[in-house]
């Protein structure tokens, strides 16, 4: 990739964010979810969607949808 990623920004799904009932407690500081930690090791800002305000998501995917266009589904020959 010619551009580094500085920043993602997710909804709040599972597959970024734990569930609320695992973020509290005396060990919830010392957990970190997968995603995060990958993040981290990248240097990548992790950024997460406001809960209840439908139109952030649908931002996101046109996000997506616009760096797969470029940069996945081109053909090289």
């Amino acid at each position: 990739m010619p551009d580094r990623i500085r920043t993602v920004l997710t909804d709040n799904g599972i597959q970024f964010r734990f569930q609320r009932r695992y973020t509290n407690g005396p060990t919830a500081r010392f957990v970190a979810h997968m995603f995060d930690m990958r993040c981290a090791d990248h240097g990548i800002e992790h950024r997460f969607t406001r809960i209840n305000h439908p139109w952030t998501n649908g931002q996101v995917e046109r996000t997506n949808r616009t760096i797969k266009d470029a940069t996945v589904k081109r053909f090289h020959h």
